[in-house]
């Protein structure tokens, strides 16, 4: 079934006509005069046992007449009111009353409150709280430890108010923070898996990727400023998607708020590498300043003059040294609710711009006992935004349009050299030019509604488009190599003298209908049915161009001048004229495109079945297909995938008090081959890199997933949690490398088999449990412990039978502390994060066993920052990143020794900001 075509008759078909009632306040009372000081309250009702938001619980004001509903997302907000202290009272038929005394009311302001509301069969008396506390978003610790709390499934997150006391600049640093995951070249490693293992989505939605070999999308393309909480589900539910095993990583966006929001941000950062000093920068121009090409670099228009279409490329390999001042960047956000009536319409928007220079002195690629060492120098633009619209029509009907859009570009000018195998071989120089354009846009349009006849059961639907883009522009590099002797150096045309253009585009369709329909059971709404149907449709494109250098004709004293010289118009045009001569060739970079379809099906029960035990569990069907058209003739055609999975899950929640549960789940899960590693072509590295080639041989893989945690939340917004897992993989997909016509590239395989099993602890607490001294420090820690093993097929000979899964690390930890006393304006965090050594790669076969795999060896970094509350609505913050600088090592892992294969440092990181929120 095309969801596509039923979304829009299903939301208008089970939305009700509006009851007059559920349109807001039901007798409000009048606006004070205008010279009266007024403020509002705000919040959120939740139903305490399931956590779930409570629609048309009435709220009241004591004191006050008339009363208002709460919507479907449980909130609530009141008319305008004089100043002062009120007490709130919330009820709801079927529960416990609660009133919130002392909620003080300033002017021009909006206080948040927050209820729980518990279910009795006769509601017999109520609950007086004193305080009023904050209401519980995703973007505070306390909320998103709440919604953790009252998950059915193994969650962890990190929220917008911890991503604020932390100097990371975007959703890659910050997710880092989270228990069980780090980044592994760019890519998100949940739980030791890789990439391949975890899933990315976008409020709900899978994200369209910018990157043409894998679908994986790079978090450092996401501003953390934009973000309202990162959360990862580590235990399958069936209304997700199944082709993840190590967790799915939810990046929520900025809602919007109960009252209007206007900030300010104006930064400059820098890294001791490259700020205040000297370094050949790309220069600029154009449209550069918006990460878009103007048509510079674009491939010169085909001709029959081999002179005219060679002087058509750049010329432009050495930049000139020029000093580097620190980046900059700026954001501003403002946002607001409406009411209209007993309607309201909210939104967010929100726009960031950075510019940035980087530069790396020593960046070391050994390859055996040789090796060559780059100096990278690059520039680069960063800029993105949201728009958020919401509108709610009453109290049983929602509907919401979100727009993302992050765009970034970088300039890469790259130049050094070295011995490729043995110090006693000739001595290379290498070039590099590249210029690369990264987007993702994400649109999504749902709606939520109420169906009174249907037990209150809910709808909701999700349609959105994504597109994500990559231009990688002139692409090119020479390659000098020296002459025996000791004549010197000359130009050669051998691997890597090509240049490439390159274009990549991923579309991504996506739509879901959800229908829950609650039950009761013991007591009212105890239970619920949810059934679900949704499809994903993917298209990958990229189209290429690559060029060859011709050299080998021209004169000796031409190829031993330095590039610009070299590749001056007198000395280009056709090779057997004797000149140099850029051609276009094939087989270099295969173009391709793809299409992948998934449809899925599923049904879940959720329910109490004891009263103390919660049961979420259902099966979910999936139907994949996929298929690649290579566009030029290949020896391997791409044949057609098609596969249907039938996933059971089921997650136990045991509540053994109010703030403490045990858990357990079993679920079945798979991995697919992305489009590219099905695409028997080749993608250019970086300089010094390995060409990425596909696979169209692989098959997809499956895995089965056992998770047990107690965890236990001493008070709000605290945590201590102990979890285990344990994984089965059969036929894994992982990266090997093999030498393919002459060439060491990396190739994807199946795996036989392969295992996983951890052990995670974490804590967040008020270190003034301990000590009365401590009252202004918070503790936040975790640590994974995981050992995995995995066997190889016999194709790539004999390899360890304790071989490490891809990826996997045998320990992440994460550290944090964080000083906030009451009686000041100021918030100081330190933090702490180290992983052990991984595998970056596996082996060749080299002769008949595995060669050595490449390890990434662990390392430790500390992060630091520092906010300070100048007067009203200004704030200062100063953060240091990476304040060890330890290096960053890869080696050939040959048992007990272990040679070097790539070796820098990042420097260490700097930034200073400035806010205003008036």
């Amino acid at each position: 079934m095309r969801v596509r075509s039923v979304l829009l008759a299903l939301a208008l078909a089970a939305a009700p006509a509006r009851a007059q009632q559920a349109a807001g306040p039901i007798a409000g009372p009048p606006a004070p005069p205008a010279a009266v000081p007024t403020g509002r309250i705000a919040g959120t009702v939740l139903d305490a046992a399931a956590g779930k938001p409570l629609i048309q619980a009435r709220v009241q004001v004591l004191g006050r007449e008339g009363s208002f509903l709460t919507d479907l997302d449980g909130r609530f907000r009141t008319a305008p009111l004089p100043a002062g202290t009120y007490g709130v009272r919330v009820s709801a038929i079927g529960y416990t009353a609660v009133q919130v005394d002392s909620v003080r009311v300033k002017a021009g302001e909006t206080a948040t409150i927050s209820a729980a509301l518990k279910s009795a069969p006769v509601q017999i008396g109520e609950f007086v709280v004193q305080a009023a506390p904050e209401v519980q978003k995703a973007s505070s610790d306390a909320g998103l430890l709440a919604a953790q709390q009252n998950s059915p499934a193994v969650t962890d997150g990190i929220s917008a108010e911890t991503i604020s006391r932390t100097p990371d600049s975007d959703a890659g640093a910050a997710v880092t923070r989270v228990t069980g995951i780090s980044v592994l070249d760019n890519k998100v490693v949940v739980r030791g898996l890789s990439e391949r293992y975890s899933s990315t989505v976008l409020n709900g939605i899978e994200v369209a990727s910018p990157e043409p070999d894998k679908k994986f999308v790079p978090l450092e393309i996401f501003p953390a400023s934009l973000l309202e909480a990162l959360v990862a589900q580590k235990t399958a539910t069936p209304d997700r998607p199944g082709d993840f095993s190590g967790g799915s990583v939810d990046i929520e966006t900025k809602e919007f708020p109960d009252s209007r929001v206007v900030t300010l941000k104006l930064g400059t950062s820098g890294n001791s590498q490259s700020a205040f000093k000297r370094f050949p920068l790309p220069p600029r121009g154009g449209t550069d300043w918006l990460g878009i090409d103007d048509g510079r670099r674009d491939t010169p228009p085909p001709t029959p003059d081999a002179k005219r279409f060679s002087e058509g490329f750049s010329n432009s390999w050495t930049p000139a040294a020029a000093y580097a001042w620190p980046n900059a960047s700026a954001e501003f956000t403002v946002g607001d609710r409406l009411d209209l009536g007993g309607d309201v319409l909210g939104f967010v928007a929100s726009a960031t711009y950075g510019r940035r220079r980087d530069y790396n002195p020593a960046r070391l690629d050994a390859i055996g006992s040789g090796g060559y060492t780059f100096r990278d120098a690059s520039v680069g633009v960063d800029w993105g935004g949201i728009l958020n619209l919401a509108y709610r029509l009453g109290t049983r009907n929602k509907f919401a349009f979100k727009n993302f859009y992050t765009r970034t570009a970088e300039d890469l000018a790259t130049q050094g050299g070295g011995t490729p195998i043995d110090p006693a071989d000739a001595v290379f120089t290498l070039y590099q030019r590249r210029y690369v354009e990264r987007y993702v846009y994400q649109g999504v349009v749902s709606g939520e509604h109420r169906i009174g006849f249907l037990a209150n059961a809910r709808l909701e639907w999700r349609y959105a488009y994504g597109r994500a883009g990559r231009a990688d522009l002139d692409n090119r590099q020479l390659t000098y190599i020296d002459l025996a002797g000791g004549l010197g150096s000359q130009l050669s045309d051998r691997n890597p003298s090509f240049r490439y253009n390159n274009r990549f585009t991923d579309k991504t369709w996506a739509g879901n209908v959800d229908l829950s329909i609650p039950l009761s059971l013991r007591e009212p709404g105890d239970a619920g049915l949810k059934f679900g149907v949704s499809e994903r449709i993917k298209r990958r494109d990229l189209q290429t161009d690559a060029f060859q250098l011709i050299v080998g004709n021209a004169p000796l004293a031409i190829r031993q001048l330095p590039p610009e010289q070299a590749l001056a118009p007198e000395n280009l045009g056709a090779a057997q004229d004797g000149l140099i001569e850029i051609r276009r060739v094939g087989g270099v970079v295969f173009p391709y495109k793809g299409r992948e379809l998934v449809q899925a099906g599923y049904g879940l029960i959720d329910a109490d079945i004891l009263p103390r035990l919660r049961f979420l569990g259902g099966a979910r069907f999936e139907r994949w297909n996929s298929n690649v058209d290579v566009t030029v003739d290949v020896q391997a055609p791409v044949p057609f995938k098609q596969q249907s999975d039938l996933l059971l899950s089921a997650n136990l929640t045991y509540a053994l008090s109010d703030r403490a549960n045990l858990r357990a789940a079993a679920y079945q899960t798979v991995a697919r081959p992305d489009l590219r590693e099905l695409s028997p072509g080749g993608y250019p590295p970086v300089v010094g890199g390995l060409f990425e080639f596909g696979n169209p041989g692989l098959q997809r893989g499956t895995v089965n997933n056992g998770d047990m945690r107690f965890e236990l939340y001493p008070g709000a917004g605290e945590l201590l949690a102990v979890s285990g897992f344990v994984k089965e993989f059969t036929a894994p997909i992982v990266n090997v490398v093999a030498l393919q016509g002459g060439d060491f590239n990396s190739l994807p395989i199946n795996a036989r088999s392969a295992s996983s099993r951890g052990l995670e602890f974490e804590s967040r607490v008020g270190l003034g449990r301990l000590a009365k001294g401590l009252g202004s420090l918070s503790l936040s820690a975790n640590l994974t412990l995981i050992k995995s093993r995995v066997t190889l097929p016999d194709s790539v000979g004999a390899s360890s039978p304790n071989l490490r899964f891809q990826g996997q690390s045998p320990y992440l930890v994460n550290l944090g502390l964080t000083w906030a006393p009451a009686s000041a304006r100021i918030v100081a965090s330190i933090l702490y994060n180290r992983f052990g050594n991984r595998v970056f790669r596996y082996g060749a076969l080299i002769g008949t066993s595995q060669g050595p795999s490449f390890i990434e060896v662990g390392r430790g970094t500390i992060d630091a920052k520092v906010k300070v509350g100048l007067w009203s609505g200004l704030e200062l913050s100063l953060a240091g990143r990476n304040l060890t600088n330890p290096f960053v090592d890869f080696r050939a892992d040959f048992g007990n020794n272990r040679l070097p294969a790539r070796r820098t440092r990042n420097g260490v990181g700097w930034s200073l900001g400035l806010t205003y929120a008036p």
